[in-house]
């Protein structure tokens, strides 16, 4: 259902808009059935209501056959004010009316001439139209097709749909091979090998989900997708037979769909796919587990499971990792699946995957916080360690500073104006000359290191209670991991 919508009473008092180029260029000398079938679909476009927009409805409300429904939006196509962008399910598109007023490049004479003749000999069930032949030079002419391998897209595709083929549809694959760069009819020769190459892997497929007709190029060209995205062959068999068991029908779309969805959540083997669908129950009492713990609310765990939580499992964090880092989530008030992940990411980036680990991680970050803050009391600050700190504190252990030549700094900056800010200077300044003991720094003659009472330092705003220390959580954006 959606979220908005108009009411069918508001629906019914509403308009609908007709370009006045179609009443003055197109309305006059066409059909009634198909002025019918143009104004009923511009209302149905508007209403955007998926119950009515079907072609079955189309049918009933008009009280026309469905035939006669799809011959008089090819007449619309001819006049270039539709494009049927598929016959199986029948699919329409309404185009700007002045579009069609726009008149077609120049094409040398006779330049197509061979093409004409041989497109027509193939697609005997009609007459190509003029406007028809334009849409195959236009396409021949941008992408570069040479039309000998035009001529083969046809073959294939009246072979597959049968004589009367919808040239949207031909258009459609040659647009769809164009960009994969099939474009020259050794190109063609070679896909449509390719495909050879598959028929019995493919028919393998189609008979394990019970269809018994010829498979169309998209079919088969999603087979291939699977193919590419890792699936073997068996495992595609494999789920179109479970799949097939569990729904009675299924399409290539909803197969696509599922082998997307363990595409994403890294699923490529039957017994990978085997212990997801026997674990499904457990992961999505997991997922809501998770959610109630962050604060947040799914009526469908369904994509939780295959977004986060799936994914989460298979980088190897168990349930209880989860749930303690769920937990640190919420109290750290930022309570959203995304933050969890990041924060997951940057856990398995450090090999922290179990709950073990993730507490030996915050007991370092804890043991840290209070060196600093054990530093800044020595000083004579009384304040919260922030990020500039945590920074400062860093920067010296990656140096390698030594504890001995930290304590002689504290010594030396003890009471300073703005103290921190005046030790780090001193032990980089250290560092540079190639100090490492209190003995070198003490027979060293100091630079002088300048600071302002009443300078004003960038220090981070957000300070942090010993309660928010205690979370161990609450620091993980803060410290560099």
């Amino acid at each position: 259902m959606s979220f908005c919508s108009f009411s069918s009473q508001l629906i019914a008092e509403n308009q609908t808009a007709v370009d006045n180029l179609f009443i003055t260029s197109f309305m006059p000398s066409a059909p009634s059935e198909c002025i019918k079938v143009y104004l009923y679909g511009l209302f149905i476009c508007s209403v955007a209501n998926p119950v009515h927009n079907t072609l079955e409805e189309f049918s009933k409300t008009l009280g026309m056959s469905e035939s006669d429904i799809e011959s008089a939006f090819v007449y619309w196509q001819d006049k270039g004010l539709v494009q049927i962008l598929d016959t199986i399910p029948f699919e329409v598109r309404f185009l700007p009316v002045k579009n069609s007023l726009i008149k077609h490049p120049k094409i040398k004479d006779g330049k197509y001439n061979s093409f004409n003749l041989q497109a027509q000999e193939i697609i005997t069930g009609r007459m190509i139209t003029p406007n028809e032949y334009y849409e195959y030079y236009a396409v021949m002419e941008s992408l570069k097709i040479e039309p000998s391998a035009m001529i083969m897209i046809i073959k294939y595709c009246v072979d597959l749909k049968g004589d009367n083929v919808g040239y949207a549809y031909i258009l459609t694959v040659a647009k769809n091979w164009a960009q994969e760069g099939v474009t020259t009819a050794k190109g063609v020769e070679e896909k449509l090998l390719d495909y050879q190459k598959d028929n019995d892997d493919i028919s393998l497929v189609a008979k394990s989900m019970g269809i018994k007709r010829a498979l169309d190029l998209f079919e088969k060209d999603l087979f291939k997708k699977w193919q590419n995205m890792g699936f073997e062959t068996n495992v595609i068999n494999y789920v179109a037979k479970t799949q097939k068991k569990s729904k009675n029908s299924v399409s290539f779309k909803y197969l696509d769909v599922i082998f997307e969805k363990y595409y994403t959540m890294r699923l490529f083997t039957i017994l990978d796919i085997e212990q997801y669908e026997e674990q499904k129950s457990h992961l999505f009492d997991l997922a809501k587990n998770i959610c109630k713990n962050l604060g947040v609310y799914y009526e469908n765990v369904e994509p939780v499971v295959e977004n986060y939580i799936a994914t989460w499992k298979n980088m190897g964090f168990d349930d209880d990792t989860l749930l303690t880092i769920s937990n640190y989530c919420f109290k750290n008030s930022v309570r959203t699946l995304e933050y969890m992940d990041k924060q997951i990411l940057k856990f398995f980036k450090l090999g922290i995957v179990t709950v073990d680990s993730l507490n030996s991680y915050f007991n370092d970050i804890l043991d840290t916080e209070n060196k600093i803050k054990d530093i800044l009391t020595k000083l004579g600050t009384q304040r919260n360690v922030n990020n500039i700190d945590r920074d400062m504190y860093a920067s010296w252990l990656n140096n390698n500073i030594s504890s001995d030549l930290v304590d002689y700094a504290i010594e030396v900056a003890k009471d300073k104006p703005n103290a921190m800010a005046f030790m780090n200077k001193l032990l980089l300044s250290w560092h540079n000359d190639g100090i490492k003991t209190v003995d070198e720094a003490k027979a060293h003659a100091p630079k002088k290191v300048e600071t302002k009472a009443v300078q004003k330092r960038n220090y981070d705003n957000r300070e942090y209670t010993q309660n928010e220390i205690n979370s161990l959580f609450t620091n993980l954006d803060e410290v560099e991991i």
